[in-house]
């Protein structure tokens, strides 16, 4: 269980899960994932290693002992994890939270790391936080050793101090999207001045050696039938698919390089009223037009929220007669907001974590635009030939 993905500066978002802390304003949250591996590492421990290196061990004590030593593991993840996103914090860098999983962990860290120096940085201090756990263990199992401290408990701070170890050698690796394939990335930037060129040679290492590992994984797999071979293929292909994203990420990035949102945006939204019933819109709005999402405005008339069509159709059908557009909108505030002369690779990464991949776009007080994935999408495929906003399709019509 690894720091497999580090951070994320283009907007991925993992949303789902419980929260369990919040830290420096950094709020926490662990997928159900989390939980299975938690089991698995307490279990390896119990099961495995302490009836060797602890014999005649009671059961319940070595389960005790080794539950709390995976919950003291999951600790040192987050404290890498926090690593990151503090960093990031502190060179401008909206963070919308840390989510733990069965790789490990993801800073949710928006915006565009925009220099080699702060790709660096950001990536630096995760390892370096690991580093420093891996030696507090270390020196926590020899004074425990020393005192005369039970077996058990020596055992625990050795297990930690190795595993910790096994990951910051592992995240160190210069492939994407490591830590160390990072760290790659922000040096090759450094040295050619050339972000893209960067990437696309530290993803190609991350996507070497993900096949390594899954050569490595069906090589242990078929000599020894060990379920851990089975576990390498599925992480070497875990990392091959975020290094060829990585790559494409990049390649959108270029692509929309100084493009702006009134190039991209459909022009001139209908809005429709927050108090009409869901029945209404469908009727009125979702079913005349070819479009899925809509403005909504309150009863003074202005902009206050979106509502989509999936918003819609997960109304169950008998109450679509009685439940509003504003009970099913997204709040404005929880929508991202943009300026027709914001750049789109600024907002691009706002969009994908939030207001359903939509935003509204304002001119002073009015509202003149909409950009969803779709409006991008046709972006990317015209390349620098585009007809002017007004002559696309829109994604909400114009109003009557």
């Amino acid at each position: 269980m690894g720091d497999h993905l580090g951070y994320h500066d283009d907007g991925v978002h993992m949303s789902q899960g419980f929260p369990i802390a919040r830290i420096a304003g950094i709020r926490i949250r662990a997928h159900w994932s989390v939980l299975l591996i938690c089991g698995l590492l307490a279990w390896g421990l119990a099961d495995g290693l302490v009836p060797v290196a602890v014999p005649r061990t009671p059961e319940l004590l070595s389960w005790t002992v080794s539950v709390a030593a995976a919950l003291v593991l999951l600790a040192s993840l987050t404290a890498h994890e926090v690593a990151h996103s503090l960093v990031a914090r502190r060179l401008g860098l909206p963070v919308d939270g840390i989510t733990l999983w069965v790789f490990g962990g993801v800073s949710q860290i928006r915006g565009d790391l925009a220099t080699a120096r702060t790709e660096i940085a950001v990536a630096v201090v995760g390892p370096a936080v690991t580093l420093v756990l891996t030696g507090v263990f270390f020196g926590a199992s020899a004074a425990l050793a020393a005192a005369g401290a039970p077996g058990l408990v020596v055992l625990a701070a050795e297990w930690l101090a190795g595993v910790n170890l096994l990951l910051l050698v592992f995240n160190l690796v210069p492939a994407f999207p490591l830590d160390g394939g990072r760290i790659l990335r922000g040096i090759l930037w450094a040295r050619r001045g050339d972000r893209s060129r960067a990437t696309i040679a530290a993803a190609r290492a991350g996507r070497v050696f993900a096949f390594l590992l899954v050569a490595l994984g069906l090589v242990d797999f078929f000599a020894t039938s060990d379920f851990g071979g089975v576990w390498l293929v599925f992480i070497g292909w875990f990392l091959a698919s975020m290094a060829r994203g990585e790559q494409r990420g990049e390649t959108v990035r270029r692509a929309l390089e100084d493009v702006r949102v009134r190039d991209v945006m459909s022009t001139n939204p209908i809005v429709v009223p927050s108090w009409i019933t869901v029945r209404l819109l469908l009727e009125q709005y979702a079913m005349r037009y070819p479009y899925t999402a809509f403005p909504t405005h309150g009863l003074d008339g202005k902009v206050d929220g979106l509502v989509t069509l999936l918003g819609m159709k997960r109304v169950p059908p008998r109450q679509r007669g009685e439940r509003r557009a504003s009970e099913i909108s997204i709040p404005i505030e929880q929508l991202p907001i943009a300026r027709p002369d914001d750049l789109v690779t600024d907002l691009f990464s706002r969009m994908s974590s939030r207001g359903a991949g939509r935003a509204l776009v304002f001119d002073g007080e009015q509202l003149v635009g909409i950009v969803s994935p779709s409006d991008v999408g046709r972006r990317l495929q015209v390349g620098t030939v585009q007809p002017p906003a007004a002559a696309r399709r829109p994604e909400s019509p114009p109003v009557a």
